[in-house]
């Protein structure tokens, strides 16, 4: 909220700052047709609408079937947060798009922030962080990082954002990865000092657990 107080001090954010509408007129649009359905396709995998079944699906199971309500719990309040936050703002600041060329590809509400960024940074790096801490792998991050660019680029190419809309998203996203992430490290802890000494019993998670 800050941030977009601070772009909205800064000139008629409505139309764009100057340097915005600059940056999105100088855009490659000529590009091959598979770029271009990369651009159009690939963000369905960042929006929340599609996102949070996924992650209720996917947190469901881990739940159920492998005990883990740690990681179904922090996964969801993740995912919901995002979407709330997304929407709210949304409504707050009203921002219309970009008019500088038709709009294309998934987009709903207004303009600030991104919900692509949000999410792009939000989920996917929680998704990366449980990975490392559970199995050790590095390349989620990577996956993650290759995403989120190609996501965050689709935005302005497909002239759906302004580029402040996309940094007030990131900026979002990375605030609640950050704050989720320090409420459940307790949990954390107590996941791994309880599969060191019986790894097959299942971690119940309590609200005392996590730091509100």
């Amino acid at each position: 909220m800050l941030f977009a107080l601070w772009i909205q001090s800064q000139g008629d954010w409505r139309l764009g700052l100057p340097w915005e509408r600059s940056l999105l007129l100088s855009l490659d649009r000529t590009v091959p047709s598979g770029f271009d359905w990369i651009m159009l396709s690939l963000p369905w995998l960042g929006t929340s609408l599609t996102l949070l079944p996924i992650v209720a699906v996917f947190s469901l199971w881990v739940w159920r079937k492998k005990g883990r309500g740690d990681i179904a719990l922090q996964l969801m309040i993740v995912a919901v947060g995002s979407l709330v936050m997304n929407a709210v703002l949304k409504d707050v600041f009203n921002r219309p798009r970009p008019d500088l060329w038709p709009h294309r590809g998934q987009f709903a509400w207004t303009s600030y922030p991104s919900g692509h960024a949000i999410v792009g940074v939000a989920i996917y790096f929680t998704v990366a962080r449980l990975l490392h801490r559970e199995r050790g792998w590095w390349w989620p991050f990577v996956v993650s990082a290759v995403m989120l660019a190609i996501n965050l680029y689709s935005r302005m190419y497909l002239g759906v954002h302004w580029p402040t809309d996309v940094i007030g998203g990131a900026l979002l996203g990375l605030t609640w990865l950050i704050v989720v992430d320090y409420a459940f490290r307790p949990v954390a802890r107590t996941t791994a000092a309880g599969s060191a000494s019986a790894p097959a019993a299942p971690i119940r998670v309590s609200s005392a657990d996590v730091h509100i």
